[in-house]
């Protein structure tokens, strides 16, 4: 290895490069669309699956992502829709009955996406991010869920490429 690329590695650019291609066509996406692509949730799982490349193997983080992704998005949008009914980017109400019924959802979001992706042997910490987006209500509509979990599969799709493109081979890991 040049000591060129030994530095830049030691300066993390090969993941902030990595972390470009992954996340800047989903800011791009989200941008044209006004839709919710990408949300903050998905750099950490971003970062996650450039960092695997020196711990795990693609596929089974690939599953954690989508699966831990979508049940915290799924479980968190159904709570704030059975306990506190329609929200669109409001975030807390503090102060009142409908901003103690988000907290409530909240608390029910959490602990149903813990089950779920512990049932679901797909633990990935950065779905609680998504979970306290979407239990505040940030974005309110059923589309938005669609949306976002159309973002994770193009951010898994990115790093798919990505990996192939660097000779990572996604397909079967390590």
């Amino acid at each position: 290895m040049a000591g060129g690329d030994a530095l830049g590695d030691a300066l993390g650019f090969r993941d902030a490069a990595a972390l470009a291609v992954l996340l800047g066509p989903l800011a791009l996406l989200a941008w044209l669309t006004g839709l919710p692509f990408l949300l903050p949730s998905l750099g950490p799982s971003a970062y996650v699956l450039v960092a695997r490349e020196r711990e795990r193997s693609w596929r089974p983080l690939a599953r954690e992502v989508v699966l831990g992704q979508v049940v915290g998005v799924a479980v968190a949008f159904a709570a704030v829709r059975v306990l506190v009914g329609p929200l669109a980017g409001l975030g807390l109400l503090p102060h009142t009955a409908t901003g103690l019924h988000q907290v409530a959802a909240v608390v029910v979001a959490v602990v149903a996406a813990t089950v779920g992706m512990t049932l679901l042997d797909a633990r990935h910490a950065p779905a609680y991010a998504t979970v306290l987006i979407f239990a505040l209500g940030i974005p309110g509509r059923a589309s938005g869920v669609l949306v976002f979990c159309g973002g994770v599969l193009t951010l898994l799709c990115l790093d798919a490429a990505r990996c192939r493109i660097t000779s990572l081979t996604p397909v079967r890991g390590r």
